[in-house]
């Protein structure tokens, strides 16, 4: 009988544990823009936000009621900034014609050009959407954009 506490113990310490460590590391993901090749919900803070404008040379450009997002050539910056601080955080998720899905999400109080830095295949194409997303609802998808080519901007 003790051995089976001492086991059921253990099992709800490691899930309690499990529920501190998700609870803290979900704060953070939304303070910061994501940059990662791997799905959305384990992706890695690596960006920076930057509270200026939106550097000369990017685009194409996309534009939603919520959200701005335009892309560097070359460089391979994706820019995004939440135009409505409303509560929900703008997200572009941007895709390779190769196969890879990145996500870049903005601050979501409005404050400013957040930029995610990527290293795409520069002989490849990308295209994103713009979307919302709060407490994990996910809303307000827009289309896809066409290709572009990560070289150059130009639409493949």
């Amino acid at each position: 009988m003790s051995k089976i506490l001492g086991t059921t113990r253990r099992v709800f310490t490691m899930v309690a544990a499990t529920a501190v460590l998700t609870i803290s590391g979900a704060g953070l993901a939304a303070a910061a823009p994501v940059v990662d090749e791997a799905p959305k919900a384990t992706a890695t803070s690596t960006g920076k936000f930057v509270t200026a404008a939106a550097p000369t040379g990017c685009n194409p450009v996309m534009t939603s009621a919520f959200a701005q997002t335009c892309f560097v050539p070359n460089s391979d910056d994706q820019w995004i900034r939440d135009l409505d601080a409303n509560g929900w955080q703008a997200w572009v998720h941007v895709q390779t014609n190769y196969g890879k899905n990145r996500y870049c999400g903005s601050l979501p109080a409005a404050d400013g050009w957040g930029v995610c830095k990527y290293d795409h295949d520069e002989t490849k194409c990308v295209r994103f959407r713009l979307y919302e997303e709060k407490d994990g609802v996910e809303r307000n998808f827009t289309g896809w954009s066409l290709y572009h080519k990560v070289s150059d901007g130009t639409l493949c």
